[in-house]
């Protein structure tokens, strides 16, 4: 199964100048058996919405009636302040609340299904503001909400050698890369100064931290259940660091499952086995809501 189709069913999209925020249309108005209330894409820096978009077509062949809910952040991200970040994934909040997996009270209704799909390292900050505006609102989900977490080429920590390859990884010209290196090691001292002088945590280290909290959101519990999907040819996020972390979540108690694509770049996996990847997906989810 490949992500490359288009879907003509896209309604509800909301843009600012950090998060695009789209709803796919569904046939149906609720989700049949198990299938997720609601699929929640977390793209990673600088993807496109067209390229995300791809993906939300594959989910909506594997299941038809599940709304979606795509969050794509721009490359600069990483650089902007806490509250910046936050403020952009609202929209994908007032949507959660549309769907009733957020409220503000204990709302009786159908528990809802969630999945999330976390992309690279720059999902990971997006989810994690997202966690942050949640909490700050006070929402919470509809009991007995049941949700499962696919973590695709993340986490990993924030060191300036793998920034400068996650930065420089689209760019060919070596004098560019030259001059992107320069730049991401000046702006990477600088905020790394800041961050001391104001003892503000990393973003990122933040949120590999918040992962293996089980209230990280109000849908997620030590029962979670976690795919890690990444590779040893990976050298934007290392097999290593995803590895290390996953050991840790099983250590916390989480049911983990880890799925290494070999040669496959940095969240190049369902484009380079797209059966493998999809089908892994779709096990996944299904053994997460027999438990």
């Amino acid at each position: 199964m490949n992500p490359s189709t288009t879907h003509s069913a896209w309604s509800s999209e909301v843009k600012n100048a950090d998060v695009n925020v789209t709803a796919v249309a569904s046939t149906n108005t609720s989700p049949s058996g198990d299938e997720p209330t609601v699929v929640i894409i977390f793209g990673w820096l600088g993807a496109k919405m067209a390229t995300l978009r791809k993906y939300a077509d594959t989910y909506q062949r594997l299941f038809p009636s599940s709304a979606q809910v795509i969050v794509a952040a721009d490359t600069l991200r990483y650089w902007k302040p806490a509250s910046a970040r936050e403020q952009a994934v609202l929209p994908a909040l007032k949507r959660l609340q549309e769907l009733n997996v957020l409220s503000d009270s204990n709302t009786p209704g159908d528990p809802p299904r969630i999945l999330l799909h976390v992309m690279s390292n720059g999902g990971l900050m997006s989810s994690v503001d997202l966690a942050t505006a949640i909490r700050k609102r006070n929402l919470r989900a509809p009991p007995g909400a049941k949700c499962a977490l696919i973590l695709d080429s993340t986490p990993a920590p924030p060191t300036l050698v793998l920034a400068i390859r996650a930065f420089t990884a689209g760019t060919r010209s070596l004098v560019k890369k030259a001059l992107l290196s320069l730049t991401l090691s000046v702006v990477y001292f600088l905020t790394w100064m800041f961050r001391t002088l104001t003892r503000r945590p990393e973003a990122i280290a933040q949120g590999m931290a918040a992962l293996n909290q089980p209230d990280f959101l109000p849908f997620t519990s030590l029962r979670t259940p976690r795919l890690y999907l990444y590779s040893s040819g990976d050298t934007i996020v290392p097999a290593e660091a995803v590895e290390e972390h996953a050991a840790r979540a099983r250590m916390a108690g989480f049911p983990v499952q880890m799925v290494n694509f070999g040669k496959s770049g940095h969240v190049s996996h369902a484009r380079d086995y797209p059966e493998k990847y999809w089908e892994g997906v779709r096990t996944f989810w299904v053994e997460a809501m027999k438990n």
